[in-house]
């Protein structure tokens, strides 16, 4: 069942956000805890490490919700590119880059490009609870990346 977690002591606001996080509709659906990415993306762009790590921390044991997390970021990804890029698909970004997708985000976006929604929850089903943060880890910079930087932060 879909419950709303509130752990911090301060609030972190809506006011840097660029994307709109999932609905509450789709997070129940998935049986995600309610408002937890809305939480940990208010946090990033807030730049509020605490608060941030202990919004991760969920996540290394619920694959619901960091498969909510990681499917948003395939979807805004989807949405600018017109598809997810073969280099976050396959690593094959330069050394130099800025942002290098881990692997455990590489399977589960190769997930959302062959099967949508659906193949990321099975894929973050199958992922250790360090691999879901991995790949929550690498959503998050990227939702934030593509934020503060456009189109252009995967290809600098």
């Amino acid at each position: 069942m879909a419950r709303i977690l509130l752990i911090t002591d301060h609030v972190h606001g809506p006011g840097r956000r660029r994307y709109s996080p999932p609905a509450a509709s789709e997070e129940k659906r998935q049986g995600a805890v309610v408002g937890l990415v809305a939480q940990l993306y208010d946090a990033v762009l807030d730049d509020c490490a605490q608060c941030r790590q202990e919004l991760l921390d969920h996540l290394a044991n619920d694959s619901a919700t960091a498969g909510v997390l990681v499917g948003w970021a395939c979807l805004i990804v989807s949405e600018t590119y017109g598809g997810v890029p073969e280099l976050l698909l396959d690593g094959s970004e330069r050394d130099d880059a800025p942002f290098h997708p881990t692997a455990a985000f590489r399977a589960i976006a190769c997930a959302y490009e062959d099967t949508g929604s659906d193949g990321v929850h099975a894929a973050c089903e199958a992922c250790t609870g360090e691999e879901r943060l991995d790949a929550a880890r690498t959503a998050l910079e990227l939702v934030v990346g593509l934020a503060d930087f456009g189109t252009d932060f995967i290809n600098q």
